[in-house]
């Protein structure tokens, strides 16, 4: 495959496709991937949010090269490109303006790839990756052991009622440079303990209700106060239940665990009752001021704003 009209314009380029050839490997390198859930999220609204008669979507991957050989997806963002015939049309002054505002807010994280959707590899998805393989199109930049970009894809049709994520890399043969084998990696989903939070409400809000309807909001602060109070206790009722039973002999003492359980309550500050309650009081009558305040403050924009519609 070749690049065509060299004097095309700078926000696009477009790819001729004459007679591309694509192999499938099986794993081999060292490599491997970690994709965080926001990416996964933005990947299947920009699916959703595709036009009319456009079977799939591709978009940039974002993220750093981290524990030697590790590349961590943290980011994304939509390209929008165009597959005509034999031809692939990519905004690529698209592609530089969202990636240098991104690096504005997050220096840290490059282009490392990549993303469509769809469960195959096609001859579109090589001249596409042959772009992003280019440093001064894409502003990819080769560091070890990621020396060409990575390629992930999102099987957006659920075959088999499955969420398919794969990420592969591409190695030119040297049969002939017009070659190139992808090969997969291994890939798993990574969340911090702050994507877990969200995730977990977004997982509750879906949970179906008794009669079948779905909730068309996530819970409120107290109620996820709550649940997150409940889910505590029903911990430290599970811990105190192990020690217990360790006590008494009916269960066999795990080290790890015992020093995980000794790390756990070390790491919280020992308070004493009196003062701890004289600290929550003063805390709970801040809160309430404070929300008694901008209640006061709603109350009179409210009675100025009929005030004036009244003159």
């Amino acid at each position: 495959y070749q690049r065509s009209v060299p004097g095309e314009p700078y926000h696009s380029f477009t790819l001729n496709m004459a007679a591309p050839a694509l192999f499938l490997g099986a794993t081999s390198a060292p490599l491997n991937c970690r994709v965080h859930p926001v990416v996964i999220l933005t990947i299947l609204d920009n699916y959703i949010r595709r036009n009319d008669g456009q079977d799939r979507v591709i978009g940039t991957l974002l993220g750093v090269v981290t524990e030697g050989n590790v590349v961590e997806i943290r980011n994304c963002f939509p390209v929008p490109h165009l597959e005509k015939g034999d031809e692939v049309l990519v905004d690529q002054e698209f592609h530089r303006t969202t990636y240098q505002l991104h690096q504005k807010v997050n220096p840290k994280e490059v282009v490392v790839g990549w993303y469509a959707t769809g469960r195959e590899i096609t001859a579109h998805s090589c001249l596409i990756h042959d772009f992003y393989g280019n440093k001064e199109q894409s502003l990819f930049t080769p560091q070890a052991p990621l020396f060409n970009p990575l390629h992930l894809t999102v099987d957006t049709a659920l075959t088999n009622n499955t969420l398919g994520i794969k990420a592969f890399i591409s190695t030119p043969l040297v049969v002939a440079d017009k070659l190139a084998m992808f090969q997969e990696i291994p890939t798993e989903m990574y969340t911090q303990d702050s994507e877990k939070i969200g995730l977990d409400l977004l997982l509750k809000s879906c949970t179906e209700n008794a009669d079948g309807s779905v909730p068309s909001t996530l819970s409120s602060n107290i109620d996820s106060l709550e649940a997150s109070i409940q889910k505590l206790l029903t911990m430290l009722e599970s811990c105190d239940n192990y020690v217990d039973s360790v006590l008494n002999g009916s269960v066999k003492a795990n080290a790890a665990v015992g020093r995980a359980l000794a790390d756990t309550v070390a790491a919280i500050a020992r308070v004493d009752p009196d003062q701890f309650d004289r600290m929550f009081n003063n805390s709970l009558q801040d809160i309430l001021m404070v929300v008694y305040l901008s209640n006061l403050t709603r109350t009179q924009i409210a009675l100025t704003e009929k005030l004036n519609a009244l003159q």
